[in-house]
């Protein structure tokens, strides 16, 4: 059971695209992507939801597989899925937001904000937050399971990995204090800020943050065994969407609808070639967006936004059962777009 463009009249009237009968060629394209992507759940490479868009026109939406381990709920593309670290978009646009309105400095020191913490906050700035540049050791997986277990070990922590600024680390210890800060100049709970700020603007309807068993229409994560995963994290702050919502979400950090280009332009532009920033990767001309791309994994989700405005084109790729090829799939995606050989997804072979 799949529901897919051809069969739900597809339309995303916010941001602009157009419901027209589509050119057999556009027509073609949509059947070879389909077909690819039933070939690659055939194969047990694929299960999720995926969106593409060329020339600002929806070529697909289809939802491929199950929901959960009963395999008796399918999939429908109004489910929301974890985008992984994707979500922390939310937190480097949130600390812009609160920049442009004169609230913080990117200059600013931790120790500003959280006195209380040891010396090595008074040399971290917000900007080495953003840019994965604060020396701050990596979250402790093991024995962390809540924020106030993760801040125990940032008030004991003593020695930084290295002097703020002088290198890169991606650990999620930049994004836990990104999203306290926000909680301490907005006087609100990061998740409260997030959707006042960050999901309405955008547009976005059925985003949520930190999923429950109580919120409906959320895949849940498996292995290739069919065994599933809890919804539970060890730190909060982690934002679900489905694909309209996602598209809605990628558009508006296009369009500037929350913050402005220098911002846009501060979070999106690396510490060195070939790095994480706080929206991921991508490129800017002059006040323009030209391209984002972001990936995330949690348990056994994950996603990817890439975006390529000049063309209008959007890949949104949301799995609930990881096979880390997303980046694979959406290469084979943009050829089939561009009229290019591509390949069908194999498993890997055994060594």
């Amino acid at each position: 059971m799949r529901l897919s463009f051809k069969d739900s009249c597809f339309a995303l009237a916010i941001a602009g695209i157009s419901l027209v009968t589509r050119p057999a060629a556009a027509q073609n394209k949509a059947a070879q992507i389909d077909a690819y992507l039933q070939q690659a759940h055939t194969a047990g490479l694929f299960n999720g939801n995926v969106l593409v868009t060329d020339h600002n026109k929806a070529v697909i939406k289809e939802a491929i597989g199950y929901a959960d381990t009963s395999r008796q709920v399918m999939l429908t593309t109004a489910y929301r899925f974890h985008i992984g670290s994707i979500a922390k978009e939310f937190d480097a646009v949130g600390i812009m937001l609160l920049q442009e309105q004169g609230k913080l400095n990117l200059n600013d020191k931790v120790s500003k904000f959280f006195p209380n913490l040891p010396a090595w906050a008074e040399k971290v700035s917000v900007k080495n937050l953003l840019q994965y540049t604060s020396g701050i050791p990596e979250v402790k997986w093991k024995t962390v399971h809540s924020d106030a277990d993760n801040w125990k070990d940032l008030q004991a922590l003593t020695t930084l990995d290295f002097e703020p600024g002088s290198t890169y680390a991606y650990k999620n210890s930049n994004t836990f204090l990104r999203r306290r800060i926000i909680e301490k100049v907005s006087g609100l709970s990061f998740n409260d800020f997030v959707v006042r700020y960050l999901l309405k603007p955008a547009g976005i309807k059925n985003g949520i943050m930190d999923p429950t068993e109580k919120d409906a229409l959320v895949a849940r994560s498996f292995n290739d065994d069919f065994k599933q995963d809890g919804l539970t994290v060890p730190i909060s702050g982690w934002t679900c969407l489905n694909l309209e919502d996602f598209y809605k979400w990628g558009q508006c950090i296009n369009k500037f609808c929350i913050i402005n280009p220098a911002s846009t332009r501060e979070i999106i532009t690396p510490f060195a070639p070939g790095k994480q920033a706080g929206l991921g990767g991508g490129s800017m001309a002059g006040n323009q967006v030209i391209t984002h791309v972001h990936d995330g994994v949690t348990m056994r989700y994950q996603a990817l936004l890439k975006t390529n405005a000049p063309k209008g084109r959007t890949i949104i790729l949301l799995t609930n059962q990881r096979q880390n090829n997303v980046y694979e799939i959406a290469e084979a995606i943009e050829a089939i777009l561009d009229g290019k050989p591509y390949q069908a997804l194999q498993k890997p072979v055994a060594k």
